[in-house]
């Protein structure tokens, strides 16, 4: 039932999707005609076709050119973009194997969040997408296996990843966590972009703008002022302020250099790919305490499997709800109709639950019940959750706050070089065929 962890765009790198991609890199595929199809690899039981691999060659050699990237001998690119469909192939075979599946709703959700990204509702969106050459249908469902594949790994790359307390106290203890924990800084940020793949002339003329802004700065000019006027920055408009963060939420190309400075302080030029950067450490503060309102509650749960479709899941719920509406106890319905394991033998209790454990749409839910009240069915990637809220409270979360923060901190340093040494073990554990002519 927790929350599976993860900032949105961290999140999705941490899974491993590219979801967010901006329409430049959607290019239409021209597959060329083919009188025949033929098979290309055979993985475990699963033939990859001559087809998907011309589409997914198609797809790669359009990014590499929108990105500006020269390709690489037609060959190499072919065994390349080949490795990665087996490996996709491979994971997609085991999210099925494991039951998993990204239903519709879920799908929407993500289509929706994607169409934002790119300033269309999901309706302009697909039109776009067919406008592009692209079939909607077809994009819908290498979505849904783009986000397989992420479920997939965060729940076996994941279940690899153990952070032990001892790690975690050693952390705490170390001079890097003495610098960033426990304190807030608001930072001024100037940027002078860089284009992509800059020439070492226009590397050099940023450096030098930045030196004389740098300069400016260091003879007493305000660095808000020098923001709006110069900084091609999201914030600029509000004089660089990019407002109160911890350490650990600022870019790290920034927090290195802030836990070093004390207030209107000026550290750069430092580069990053966007471009070159000015900071200034405009305030800081101790930190406070870490106060939140925990909900005492209770569920029950009708989950969508192969024996019960959404519709019969929804069903089942709203009768369960009618029973504890005339009197039944939610408690003892759990016991007895529950599909939370977790929680069912208790009833559906789930102890004091803090902000961010649960799913959005059961949190969303809960959190509009008053105290007593029971809501009326819950839809989330579960299933459909009937739910009671017993108590409220405020509580002091500072140290188990900080604890949990560096926990996933460092399963977030780890998790990439666990997914490149997974894929290495599944990849030669799975029967794999490659067909040459």
């Amino acid at each position: 039932m927790g929350k599976q962890q993860k900032a949105e765009r961290k999140r999705w790198h941490a899974l491993g999707l590219g979801l967010l991609l901006s329409l430049s890199v959607m290019a239409p595929v021209q597959a060329e005609p083919r009188l025949l199809d033929r098979i290309v690899a055979v993985v475990g039981s699963e033939a990859v076709m001559e087809s998907e691999l011309q589409q997914r060659l198609e797809q790669v050699r359009m990014q590499l050119n929108e990105r500006g990237v020269r390709l690489p001998p037609a060959d190499q690119l072919r065994q390349q973009v080949l490795d990665r469909l087996i490996l996709d192939t491979i994971q997609l075979q085991q999210a099925r194997q494991a039951g998993m599946r990204i239903d519709d709703q879920t799908l929407n959700a993500t289509l929706n969040r994607i169409a934002q990204q790119n300033g269309l509702d999901l309706r302009s969106f697909s039109r776009q997408i067919e406008a592009e050459g692209l079939d909607f249908a077809q994009f819908r469902e290498q979505i849904r296996q783009e986000m397989l594949i992420g479920q997939l790994r965060q729940r076996r790359v994941g279940e690899r990843i153990q952070v032990s307390e001892q790690e975690i106290n050693h952390y705490l203890s170390s001079p890097e966590a003495m610098e960033r924990e426990g304190r807030e800084f608001r930072v001024g940020h100037i940027l002078l972009p860089l284009p992509e793949n800059p020439t070492p002339e226009q590397t050099s003329q940023a450096f030098a703008r930045a030196e004389a802004l740098l300069e400016r700065l260091n003879a007493g000019e305000d660095f808000q002022t020098l923001a709006v006027s110069s900084s091609s920055g999201d914030q600029a408009l509000r004089g660089g302020d990019l407002g109160w963060r911890s350490a650990l939420a600022l870019p790290s190309l920034f927090a290195d250099q802030v836990v070093t400075l004390r207030p209107c302080q000026n550290a750069g030029p430092f580069r990053s790919p966007s471009g070159v950067h000015l900071i200034q450490l405009l305030e800081t503060r101790g930190g406070a305490q870490h106060l939140v309102q925990q909900t005492r509650a209770r569920h029950l749960l009708v989950a969508v499997n192969a024996l019960r479709d959404d519709a019969q899941a929804q069903a089942e719920a709203r009768a369960l709800h009618e029973r504890i509406q005339a009197g039944e106890s939610l408690a003892a319905l759990a016991r007895q109709y529950s599909d939370d394991p977790g929680s069912r033998q208790s009833g559906g209790e789930l102890g004091w639950v803090s902000p961010g454990q649960m799913v959005p749409e059961f949190e969303q839910a809960m959190q509009q019940l008053a105290v007593g009240e029971v809501s009326q069915p819950v839809r989330s990637a579960f299933g459909w959750h009937v739910i009671q809220v017993e108590a409220r409270q405020e509580a002091d979360m500072t140290a188990s706050h900080r604890r949990q923060q560096v926990r996933q901190l460092l399963a977030e340093r780890r998790f990439e070089e666990e997914v490149e040494q997974w894929l290495r073990e599944i990849r030669s554990t799975t029967w794999v065929e490659v067909r040459g002519g």
